[in-house]
């Protein structure tokens, strides 16, 4: 049996609302998000740093788990 796959999607909010609840229970997660994030907050040093510190987390996790899968490489 292969690893499991999950599979992230990104839709419109209208999209989403209509949506059936039996089509939402199957969602094993659903986050929100503004669509405008960055332009909102841009300017701001504070979370252009924390956007900073969340990417490059994001690439060591990834650089992780890639060395852990091929741990010859």
């Amino acid at each position: 049996m292969g690893a499991t796959k999950e599979m992230f999607l990104r839709m419109r909010e209208d999209d989403f609302n209509a949506l059936s609840n039996e089509t939402r229970e199957l969602f094993t997660y659903a986050e929100v998000r503004e669509a405008d994030e960055y332009e909102m907050n841009k300017e701001d040093k504070y979370y252009l740093s924390l956007k900073k510190a969340e990417r490059k987390a994001k690439k060591d996790v990834q650089t992780y788990l890639f060395s852990k899968r091929h741990p010859n490489k």
